[in-house]
């Protein structure tokens, strides 16, 4: 059976997964990624993933996920919110040029929102949104059973949805967007603003979550909030089957899962209720989804 190699570049890490069409994942690399790596730097780190899972399994294709905004056509990263200093990085020239294979490129949340088509929890649906909750907070959309990319690639770019006005700061520039508020770095930063204490990671908010810390339990509830306007925003806009959150910060979904789901269906439609599911998919997603690219036509 063909095997091809999915590459999920994210705010912490760049992982690789050799896989075939059913989804049986076969070797897997990952690199931990510095969100102030220059192009040089985050080139070598996404050519040792592919180096790596070479070693371990062959493969005829390679298809990448990446935070944009990017140009799918060209196959470059013009800039990202959570990598700072990429600047019109040549990611897919760079990397057929070096492997002399073909690559496929798509937005990182896009490739979520097919890997969960294919092998998830969207798999038998036409109609899906993929959340990716995360270092950011990206979105993915398959509309009648494909990627739905706008004109480059950059559609569906749901953690910029303005849902506070005048709010914070987000890692694109503007202020209010949704990735400020429930992603891992919005946390963070929300609690950081309240406090002026610099948290190590959303493990460490989740942990004074559940230890009842007063101030991280008020960031979390505005977060929990936030992050329901955006869906009933795209649930209203989309009309869409199903929401399926992936990523990181689903480890914790027993935390704010509850709420949030009571939240949106406070807000949205009475007719929704009855037949839009908001559920919890896989942490291999990324991956997945880009393999997969790879035999998209």
């Amino acid at each position: 059976m063909k095997k091809y190699l999915g590459i999920d570049i994210g705010g912490g890490s760049i992982r690789g997964s050799v896989v075939d069409e059913s989804g049986k994942i076969y070797s897997e690399h990952r690199e931990t990624t510095d969100r102030f790596s220059e192009n040089e730097a985050f080139l070598s780190a996404v050519e040792r993933v592919i180096e790596k899972n070479f070693k371990s399994e062959k493969f005829e294709k390679i298809g990448i996920g990446s935070p944009g905004p990017i140009d799918i056509d060209t196959g470059f990263i013009f800039s990202s919110a959570n990598l700072v200093n990429l600047k019109n990085t040549p990611i897919i020239p760079h990397i057929e040029k070096k492997f002399n294979l073909p690559v496929r490129f798509n937005n990182d949340a896009n490739c979520a929102a097919l890997g969960e088509f294919h092998f998830g929890k969207g798999k038998g649906f036409t109609n899906l949104i993929v959340l990716t909750l995360g270092t950011g907070l990206g979105g993915g959309w398959i509309n009648n059973g494909k990627i739905y990319n706008g004109y480059k690639g950059n559609g569906m770019e749901a953690g910029h949805v303005t849902v506070v006005m005048n709010g914070a700061k987000c890692g694109c520039g503007q202020n209010g967007c949704a990735e400020s508020y429930f992603s891992a770095r919005g946390l963070v930063n929300r609690y950081k603003d309240s406090t002026g204490d610099t948290l190590g990671s959303a493990a460490d908010f989740f942990s004074l979550v559940q230890k009842g810390n007063p101030v991280a339990m008020q960031v979390l509830d505005f977060g929990i909030n936030a992050l329901a306007e955006l869906i009933r925003n795209l649930i209203h806009i989309t009309n869409t089957e199903k929401i399926i959150f992936v990523g990181g910060l689903t480890r914790s979904y027993d935390i704010f899962g509850k709420q949030l789901i009571e939240k949106v269906n406070e807000i949205i439609f009475p007719v929704f209720r009855n037949y839009t599911k908001i559920e919890v998919g896989s942490t291999l997603a990324g991956t997945l989804g880009a393999a997969a690219l790879c035999f998209e036509i």
